[in-house]
């Protein structure tokens, strides 16, 4: 099957869209259904309240402050609307997000960079050039996920390779 890409400027920049044959009707519909489940989707809103649906993999991170949700993508800022920490903690953890201080669920996806502090302290630098510091009450939950990245590095690496797993 050949796949090919294609841009339109003219396009709204938070849709894409998957153009096949009728024959293959059936097939795009399961593609896109996996895509929607494998990067999963939040709804936000922009600075005129108008709803967008942004997939996950676009989130950098998102933070709270003064009670209020933001969603950081790599040049735009986006509120979420109504949700908990813990609620929205629940529901993204399972696509890479994690927890790196009281306020803060980085996606793991754009870490580049990480180095220790002192004090138990943690630094990550995202792909988009934000920085992000981990408190020492989240510093396992931190070392988790750098040790679960570096695993996965391994097996994108050599997925035969298993000998950590004995």
């Amino acid at each position: 099957m050949k796949v090919t890409y294609r841009e339109d400027s003219k396009m709204n920049h938070y849709e894409m869209q998957l153009v096949v044959h009728p024959k293959n009707r059936r097939l795009a519909k399961l593609l896109a259904k996996q895509f929607k489940e494998t990067l999963g989707e939040i709804e936000v809103l922009d600075e005129y309240r108008n709803k967008y649906p942004l997939s996950l993999l676009a989130v950098y991170y998102f933070e709270m402050v003064d009670h209020k949700m933001f969603v950081y993508t790599e040049n735009e800022v986006f509120r979420l609307h109504c949700v908990t920490m813990a609620a929205l903690k629940e529901a993204v953890e399972s696509y890479g997000f994690y927890q790196v201080n009281v306020r803060t669920l980085v996606n793991v996806k754009h870490v580049v960079k990480y180095k220790k502090q002192k004090g138990c302290r943690r630094q990550m630098i995202l792909d988009n050039g934000d920085r992000l510091i981990s408190s020492r009450h989240y510093r396992e939950e931190f070392d988790r996920m750098i040790e679960e990245r570096h695993e996965s590095r391994i097996l994108e690496k050599d997925p035969d390779n298993l000998s950590h797993e004995k």
